[in-house]
């Protein structure tokens, strides 16, 4: 039975294979294409995005401004060049948004995230954004963040303290920073607290780790077609399996009653989405998947930036020790997000751990509605599905100068005023893209600096951060999200002259 399973998977993988290499496709050919079997091979060895950019694309990338690329069962076009970004960007109607439920509909993707806000395109889109914006744009208190952040900081602190008596050295934070980032995308987005509702709590934390480890990959994403055959591939039995356990907590989320919840304004994320299902402005359909994506966009961007923020931290003493000095000097014990507002360091690190490791560094979401050129010249048939590469733009060496792999933030300017106007105009310019442009810029921008500015300041304020075992390169996430993990730190308590 197991040979008979093993040849039919054969069989569909050489027939898929076949196709792919013989499709006869439109696509412009004076832009180079990428081989379709380095994805293979490095879909199969584990590759991140970001080391088969730099190891395949980057250099025909730079020099054409556009690949062909072999991605999710077709031939696209990925694009790099910043004029080519700004065209795509701006005529929003040409380039549509399009997400995982338009490509493969019948895989674990798509039935994860449906159409949504960051996916829909016309009036779905604008619909769906009416409903969440809102939520998002408000005005937030920051005090739960700042009691989850110092809380995360003394947590950290207490296992580094039990691991010197056991005389091992270095902490792992991956687990810890997914319980704050869960924890304040619960509070704030959805408006529960997840130490008051501990089974949830237990249970988002299980399957959302199970989903990191080993959601689905390999062949089954070079060849999306392989996804219907799910009894062949354990693999995507395993994330049909994440997918309905992830739903069904979600949606047990959307059904708490929170009148009880104190800080609650009833304007929360989920309180907008359950009144649109109510009242018939959503369908189900829409409204289950604009829970899931947004839940899930709402913590693990930010958790990804966070990890990708304190490697680069701790390899760097000399800046986090400028950090320290200007947090030091220039904010109250008592503080709130306008003493925050005020450091420009920090407000550096964090954009410029966005433009080394953006969250996501690639997408492949839009699609052409028609016939277009692409720069003036490039001829694009319609129902081209196209993809942007934010690391390629933010790392590439004609734009951000010699040292564009070089992790300096003061590239972005002294103080927060020149650092804020730099940061308009490099997005502008689509050179500095982790949150998108123009009008599909994310929504939440302020949301996703706001925590990162409150949780960077409870960890280096009173903290010294270390890599240990330094000469080792650390490993990146496979999968759309790619940030450091599994790396080790080593702590010291800092001496802080409080402000009064």
């Amino acid at each position: 039975m197991a040979a008979y399973i093993l040849a039919i998977g054969f069989l569909l993988f050489i027939t898929s294979y076949v196709y792919a290499s013989f499709y006869s496709s439109k696509l412009p050919k004076h832009i180079p294409k990428i081989p379709l079997w380095t994805t293979i091979y490095d879909t199969f060895y584990g590759t991140s995005r970001v080391s088969f950019y730099n190891k395949y694309v980057r250099d025909l990338a730079e020099k054409h401004g556009a690949v062909v690329i072999w991605h999710l069962g077709r031939w696209s076009i990925q694009i790099t060049k910043p004029e080519y970004l700004m065209q795509m960007f701006r005529e929003d109607t040409v380039f549509a948004k399009g997400g995982s439920y338009a490509k493969v509909p019948w895989g674990p993707l798509g039935q994860l995230f449906g159409i949504n806000v960051i996916d829909a395109t016309g009036q779905v889109w604008k619909q769906h954004r009416s409903i969440v914006l809102p939520a998002i744009k408000q005005q937030f208190d920051v005090a739960y963040m700042k009691r989850r952040s110092s809380e995360l900081r003394t947590r950290l602190w207490r296992e580094h303290e039990m691991q010197d008596k056991t005389c091992k050295s270095g902490i792992d934070i991956d687990e810890h920073a997914q319980d704050w980032s869960l924890s304040i995308c619960c509070k704030y987005l959805m408006g529960i607290d997840l130490e008051r509702v501990p089974d949830i709590d237990r249970r988002l934390t299980r399957v959302l780790t199970d989903r990191k480890k080993n959601f689905m990959g390999g062949i089954t994403m070079v060849f999306p077609i392989l996804q219907r055959f799910p009894w062949l591939f354990p693999s995507i039995s395993r994330a049909f399996r994440l997918v309905k356990e992830f739903e069904e907590v979600v949606m047990e989320i959307g059904k708490l009653n929170t009148d009880n919840e104190p800080d609650t304004n009833g304007n929360t994320l989920r309180d907008r989405l359950n009144s649109a299902r109510e009242t018939g402005e959503i369908s189900e359909f829409h409204y289950r998947s604009n829970m899931k994506q947004l839940f899930l966009a709402g913590f693990e961007d930010v958790e990804s930036v966070l990890l990708s923020a304190v490697v680069e931290m701790a390899k760097n003493p000399q800046i986090q020790s400028t950090l320290h000095d200007e947090m030091s000097s220039l904010v109250p014990a008592t503080y709130n997000l306008e003493d925050l507002d005020r450091l420009p360091v920090l407000l550096a690190v964090i954009l410029e751990t966005l433009r080394l490791h953006p969250p996501f560094p690639s997408l492949t979401n839009r699609y052409t509605t028609q016939q277009t050129l692409l720069g003036g010249d490039i001829n694009i048939p319609a129902g081209t599905w196209i993809g942007w590469n934010a690391y390629a733009v933010q790392t590439d060496a004609r734009v951000w100068g010699s040292d564009a792999l070089v992790f300096r933030p003061d590239r972005w300017g002294r103080d927060t005023a020149s650092i804020n106007a730099m940061f308009r105009t490099q997005q502008a310019k689509a050179v500095f893209i982790p949150f998108s442009s123009r009008s599909r810029t994310c929504l939440g921008v302020n949301f996703t600096l706001m925590q990162l500015k409150v949780v960077l300041y409870e960890l280096f304020n009173e903290l010294e951060w270390g890599i240990y075992c330094n000469d080792e390169v650390p490993i990146l996430r496979q999968g759309p999200l790619v940030n450091p993990i599994h790396c080790k730190f080593t702590l010291k308590a800092r001496k802080r002259n409080t402000v009064p």
